[in-house]
C-alpha cells in the first residue's frame, strides 16, 4: 500500500509540473506571437526601395526566371508579394531568351512577359532578347507585337539573322537600340525603324549595320562593332548630328577613304576589333570633326602616330582637350607630351614598348 500511495503522490506532482510547464509554454507563445520582426515593421515605401535595389540598375534587367528574378520576392510572404506587385519599377526591365537559348517554351515566356508589362504600368520598358536559333515567323511577330513594342525605351536584340528579327510596330518611346546578327542573309530584307522619333543612341555590329534602315539623322550616339572602314562610310555619311562615335574596326591595309564630316562630334573612339592586330590604317585622317573634344585611339592603327595625329588635327580643324592612347606603344609619353603640349594625354598601364622609355611603366595623365 505504501508503494501505491507514493506513486499516486508522484503522479499528482507530475500533473502539477505539467500544468506549470503548459502555463509557461502559453506565456512564451504569447510573447512570440506578439513579437514583430524588424523587417516587417518597415514602411511599405522602404521595402519597395529595397526591392528595387535587388534588380540591376535600369536599363539593365534581370532574367525572366531564376534566382535574380523579382518574381522570387513574391514567394516570401503575402505582404512582400503585395508590395512587389505594386512596385512598377521592379518589372520595367527584363532579359528574354527564346528558341534554343532557353528550355522554357516561348508561349509561357510571353505570358510572363505580358505579366511584367502589366505590373510595370505606364513605365517605359527595357528588354533584352536573344536567340541561338531561327524563330518561326509567327513567334517573332508575337515577340514584337505592336502592343508590346509601344512600351520599349531600350531594346537590345541578338539573333542569328535579320530573318529572325522582323519588326513593323511603331516604337514611340524607343531611345536606345542595340542590335546584333550572327551572319548576313544571302538575300537580306532591310529592317526599317520608321516610327522611332525619340531614338538617339544605337549600337550595331557589321551585319546589323548593313541590314537596318534607321532615322540616322536624329542619332547623337553611334557604336559600330567588328566592322570594316568601308562599311562605316555609308552610315556615317547619314549621321551629321553625332556627338559620340565609337568604331571597333577590323584589320585593313592603308588605303584612300572618302572624307566624313561630323560637325557636332565631341567624342571619337577608334580601336581595332581583333585583339593585338598590328595593321595600320590612315582612317583617322578621313574624319573632319571641328568640335572634337575627346579622342581615344589605339596606337597600332596609326601609321606614324605623332605625324598622323597632327595631320588629322590640322585637316579637321579641331583642338581636342583630351587624347587617350591605348594598347602597346612605340612612341614614348615624353614624345607625345612634347608634340601636344596643350592636350591632356593619358595612356594604358604598362603598354609602352619604346626601348628609350622602358622605365615608364605606369599609366599617367600628363
Amino acid at each position: 500500500m505504501a508503494t501505491l500511495d507514493a506513486e499516486r503522490t508522484h503522479a499528482a506532482n507530475l500533473d502539477i509540473q505539467i500544468s506549470a510547464l503548459r502555463a509557461e509554454r502559453t506565456l512564451i507563445q504569447e510573447r512570440l506571437d506578439s513579437y514583430k520582426y524588424p523587417v516587417l515593421t518597415l514602411p511599405n515605401e522602404i521595402i519597395s526601395e529595397i526591392f528595387i535595389r535587388f534588380v540591376p540598375v535600369y536599363p539593365e534587367g534581370p532574367s525572366l526566371y531564376g534566382i535574380h528574378s523579382p518574381t522570387n520576392l513574391t514567394h516570401i510572404c503575402r505582404k512582400w508579394r503585395d508590395i512587389a506587385l505594386a512596385t512598377p519599377e521592379l518589372w520595367r526591365a527584363v532579359q528574354l531568351s527564346v528558341g534554343d537559348a532557353s528550355d522554357i517554351p516561348l508561349g509561357r515566356q510571353l505570358q510572363e512577359l505580358d505579366a511584367w508589362l502589366s505590373r510595370s504600368r505606364s513605365c517605359p520598358f527595357s528588354i533584352e532578347v536573344s536567340s541561338s536559333s531561327s524563330i518561326y515567323f509567327a513567334e517573332r511577330n508575337f515577340v514584337f507585337s505592336p502592343a508590346r513594342a509601344a512600351r520599349w525605351e531600350h531594346l537590345k536584340a541578338s539573333f542569328q539573322t535579320s530573318r529572325s528579327f522582323i519588326i513593323e510596330a511603331p516604337m514611340p518611346l524607343l531611345r536606345h537600340l542595340d542590335l546584333t546578327f550572327d551572319y548576313a542573309e544571302v538575300d537580306p530584307h532591310p529592317i526599317v525603324f520608321g516610327e522611332a522619333p525619340l531614338l538617339r543612341s544605337v549600337v550595331l555590329n557589321d551585319f546589323a549595320a548593313l541590314e537596318v534602315i534607321l532615322p540616322w539623322v536624329q542619332l547623337t550616339s553611334l557604336t559600330l562593332t567588328c566592322i570594316h572602314p568601308h562599311e562605316c562610310v555609308p552610315v556615317l555619311k547619314q549621321t551629321p548630328n553625332l556627338v559620340y562615335c565609337k568604331l571597333h574596326l577590323y584589320d585593313h591595309p592603308p588605303t584612300a577613304w572618302p572624307d566624313v564630316t561630323l560637325p557636332r562630334l565631341e567624342s571619337l573612339t577608334l580601336v581595332p576589333y581583333t585583339p593585338g592586330h598590328k595593321s595600320q590604317t590612315r582612317y583617322l585622317e578621313t574624319f573632319i570633326v571641328p568640335a572634337l573634344c575627346k579622342l581615344h585611339i589605339k596606337e597600332t592603327i596609326l601609321e606614324n602616330p605623332i605625324d598622323t595625329l597632327t595631320s588629322f588635327m590640322l585637316k579637321s580643324g579641331c583642338s581636342p582637350q583630351e587624347i587617350h592612347i591605348s594598347g602597346e606603344r612605340r612612341v614614348s609619353r615624353d614624345a607625345y607630351s612634347r608634340a601636344f603640349q596643350s592636350v591632356k594625354l593619358s595612356f594604358d598601364v604598362g603598354q609602352e614598348t619604346d626601348i628609350a622609355s622602358n622605365t615608364e611603366s605606369d599609366s599617367e595623365s600628363l
